[in-house]
């Protein structure tokens, strides 16, 4: 059910865009051990102007490139579950697309199994 948002700054490729939200799904597939076909996923670009952050904050330096990586899934992964998938998802962004492991600012949000609906106006988790 992982509902990723990859939130940028525009002017990057297509190309780059979808290495990072292959790299993004290989890693919740790896992690969170879902199947291959639970993929949905947004991409989010943005004008300088409305991309704002700070450069620098808990010993980080943020760079124009910048990735604001939100994360929504079924409640119930441990807190060592969601360190290694933090840590996997910075390694692979990097290996895809030479992100810098700074560069990366991610956020999970947990939701309760019958807070989703796949379609046809089931909670297909909660049944």
């Amino acid at each position: 059910m992982p509902l990723v948002t990859l939130n940028l700054r525009k002017g990057r490729s297509p190309d780059v865009r979808r290495a990072m939200a292959d790299a993004v799904h290989a890693a919740l597939v790896a992690n969170l051990a879902i199947p291959e076909s639970d993929r949905f996923q947004l991409i989010r670009e943005y004008d300088d102007a409305d991309y704002i952050h700070t450069d620098a904050h808990l010993d980080l330096t943020y760079s124009r490139d910048l990735v604001m990586l939100e994360v929504a899934f079924i409640e119930g992964r441990s807190d060592e579950i969601k360190k290694a998938l933090i840590a996997d998802l910075a390694a692979r962004l990097t290996a895809a697309v030479g992100l810098r492991p700074d560069d990366l600012f991610i956020t999970f949000t947990e939701v309760g199994r019958a807070n989703v609906s796949f379609g046809k106006g089931l909670a297909q988790r909660a049944l």
